[in-house]
């Protein structure tokens, strides 16, 4: 499921040349000798007055150790965001999480080092950006391999976060002009050669739904990780044309049942990425779910649905009578996060509603998904008008019973 993104920030007062062209390179280096522990590097060709903007936390200030500099060589043992110093060669220390030791990584949205070969990086606390560098790209590279070397540009503030995941890969799909690289840590071969095919169907269906080729990402990697069903906690998490997600084992076998909510997550940091229309968050996170949930046809899977999710959910769950404007506000106005699972289960099982309703009415979800709207930028509900068209397709008794059943 969908998890919060991230940003970063640092700058760096730099001559107007510098900060055109080429783009400025972090190079994150690390080694298969020690590889939870890796180097970050920044060098110029000449010293260079930098101030340094403090990058972006998902974790608060108090549990966040600051970064250790080096500039030219030397430690750095306060830096003041902001405030200028002159290096050459600026370096930190990186580290990363086993992800067979720390399970829980990606649900803590921390780096994550699999011994299957590859790395992966995301910007929480560990990327700062410079000040007048108008284009930055983070490379990740494994210590004398020159082969062994992957960039991508720093996402602005305003797009999802960085997610850079580099080393030994599986096969790469092409879906149209995307292409999917997979990474995965599957000690026990849980994993068969169907499961990629069936997300490239995954992918297929939700790039014809959401955006034309032309504004599809052309690249997209994903990193599954086999977790223990026992820990009680499936995770993912999507970055700019990247994603993350766990899938349950039992004694090392994973259950087509494991397979199919594998997939689901999968598919619902796909929407993430693909979708194109900004909606507010209940919106955004019930819509992903749904369609995570409906993709799993195209690829032949089958497991309980969001309105059989929900029927049992809600049951054990304290805030199941509130509706998902209620639950928008309490998340989002009140910081209340005890409403989120919300958007998942008794959002999904929305839209499902929904789409059987428009189904037996002779048209479905997908065709009138480019007309779903919030009322604006501060009002989350459903706009006059998209309430108005499913009056249209459906009737006002039938609206009405969806709206107070699930919205009110």
């Amino acid at each position: 499921m969908h998890l919060p993104f991230f940003f970063l920030i640092p700058s760096l007062f730099i001559k107007p040349a510098l900060a055109e062209n080429p783009p400025v390179q972090i190079i994150i280096d690390v080694s298969t000798t020690t590889p939870m522990s890796g180097t970050a590097t920044v060098t110029f060709p000449v010293p260079q007055g930098l101030r340094l903007l403090k990058p972006r936390t998902i974790r608060g200030d108090a549990e966040t150790p600051p970064i250790q500099f080096f500039c030219d060589g030397v430690h750095k043992t306060s830096i003041t965001y902001g405030k200028q110093l002159s290096c050459r060669e600026l370096q930190w220390n990186v580290t990363f999480q086993n992800v067979q030791t720390a399970p829980h990584a990606i649900a803590n949205q921390q780096n994550l080092y699999s011994p299957s070969g590859w790395w992966s990086l995301t910007e929480w606390d560990d990327i700062p950006r410079f000040e007048g560098v108008s284009a930055t790209e983070i490379c990740g590279k494994v210590h004398n391999k020159t082969q062994a070397v992957k960039c991508s540009a720093l996402p602005a503030q305003n797009e999802p976060p960085l997610i850079l995941t580099w080393g030994k890969s599986t096969k790469t799909l092409k879906t149209g002009q995307t292409t999917l690289t997979p990474f995965k840590d599957d000690p026990t071969s849980a994993l068969k050669a169907e499961n990629l095919p069936a997300l490239q169907q995954q992918l297929a269906y939700l790039k014809a739904l959401l955006a034309p080729e032309e504004r599809t990402p052309n690249n997209i990697d994903l990193v599954w990780i086999a977790i223990d069903k026992k820990l009680g906690q499936i995770a993912g998490a999507a970055g700019k044309q990247a994603f993350l997600a766990n899938f349950a084992v039992t004694d090392g076998a994973a259950t087509d049942d494991s397979i199919a909510k594998l997939h689901w997550v999968s598919s619902h940091e796909l929407f993430h990425l693909l979708a194109t229309q900004s909606y507010p968050l209940w919106i955004s996170e019930s819509l992903a779910q749904y369609y995570g949930y409906k993709s799993l046809e195209k690829a032949g899977l089958q497991t309980e649905t969001p309105m059989e999710q929900w029927q049992n959910f809600q049951e054990r769950y304290p805030h199941a009578a509130a509706g998902l404007y209620e639950a928008h506000t309490k998340v989002t106005r009140d910081n209340n996060p005890s409403y989120y699972p919300l958007f998942y289960m008794k959002g999904a099982a929305f839209w499902q509603a929904v789409d059987q309703k428009l189904q037996k009415a002779g048209t479905s979800l997908d065709k009138v998904l480019p007309q779903i709207e919030a009322s604006a930028a501060d009002n989350a509900a459903l706009s006059s008008k998209t309430i108005g068209l499913l009056k249209t397709k459906l009737s006002e008794q039938v609206v009405s019973t969806l709206q107070q059943q699930y919205l009110h």
